[in-house]
């Protein structure tokens, strides 16, 4: 019934976000917009761009916000991590060792300094490991035999 489209990601550093998304999961950049609806504006009255960036079916709407404006309530709750499924368990370790050379080039500023974790094995024989990107949003790449 429904076909996932796109995953927002609010950031006060548009180009540092764009290029670590376009380095760490290859996508290509499809548009940008400067100009936005009243519906928008309302929703996000902070935000001066948007770049969609995709990789095979998978799209990124990055969001570049004035973050001096932006409030997030106390008790808003947001989503805890977004999960990745790769067709080959190496892919795993190809996503990690990339991930590990982007941090260390030291060309991206993270929010974070916590490395990506360790590839874990559960009992039923799912294999993943968590990371996060340069604004501290997290992901899980998961491989499921």
């Amino acid at each position: 019934m429904f076909k996932f489209d796109h995953i927002g990601i609010q950031t006060d550093d548009l180009e540092n976000t764009v290029k670590w998304y376009k380095d760490f999961f290859s996508c290509e950049q499809n548009w940008t917009l400067a100009e936005f609806s009243d519906l928008t504006l309302k929703r996000l009255p902070s935000i001066t761009q948007l770049v969609e960036l995709q990789t095979g079916n998978f799209k990124f709407h990055i969001f570049d916000i004035n973050s001096q404006h932006v409030a997030v309530p106390n008790n808003a709750i947001q989503y805890q991590h977004f999960c990745l499924q790769v067709s080959e368990k190496n892919q795993l370790e190809e996503l990690k060792n990339r991930w590990f050379s982007l941090y260390e080039s030291g060309f991206y500023k993270f929010k974070l300094n916590d490395p990506a974790t360790d590839i874990v094995t559960d009992k039923d024989g799912v294999s993943s490991f968590y990371f996060y990107d340069v604004n501290g949003l997290e992901f899980e790449a998961m491989y499921k035999p």
